[in-house]
């Protein structure tokens, strides 16, 4: 089974439009269809603004009026999750959508969108990218990310540490094996 997590960030645009399930990240169902929506965010404490929460919100609406689920903090199945992978180590919506995918037996997931480039909230967000990745990497699930500014499983230089010769990440035509 596969599966698409679809984030907003550069290369979203570039998911196939196929027979492969869609799951955006938060609101890119106001983008592209989707088969699911996933979206951890809080809006109500002034995290966001009003734009977010009213983009959250039309998210929401076309899903019920479509019949598409939407996982948020209400119904993601956290406790299972967490007894099952033993962590409670989240620090942003991929991180769930990752974990949710693993949970539910995916063996291939396919990144888009989902670049975690240094800048802004990201750069505090990717190490959680990276464990869900090494997680899936760990049971033996293929996990892709796709578009040339994916900085997922990378070093900051692109570097080994100590050793500096470059990671030996397997990149073919702007495909990331991570």
């Amino acid at each position: 089974m596969k599966v698409y997590i679809v984030g907003k960030g550069r290369g979203w645009d570039k998911t196939p439009y196929d027979n492969i399930p869609v799951w955006g990240i938060t609101q890119l169902i106001l983008k592209r269809p989707a088969d699911l929506v996933i979206d951890m965010n809080v809006y109500e404490d002034g995290r966001w603004g009003e734009k977010e929460k009213g983009e959250a919100r039309l998210s929401r609406e076309l899903c019920k009026a479509n019949d598409i689920p939407y996982i948020d903090l209400d119904n993601y199945p956290y406790e299972l999750i967490k007894e099952r992978f033993k962590t409670d180590y989240f620090s942003n919506t991929v991180d769930y959508a990752i974990a949710l995918a693993l949970y539910r037996d995916y063996r291939e997931i396919d990144l888009y969108g989902v670049t975690m480039e240094d800048a802004g909230e990201y750069q505090y967000q990717k190490p959680g990218v990276d464990f869900w990745c090494g997680m899936a990497k760990g049971m033996g699930v293929i996990i892709r990310a796709f578009g040339e500014h994916s900085r997922i499983m990378r070093t900051r230089d692109n570097k080994v540490y100590g050793y500096d010769f470059p990671q030996q990440t397997k990149e073919e035509k702007g495909v990331l094996f991570v």
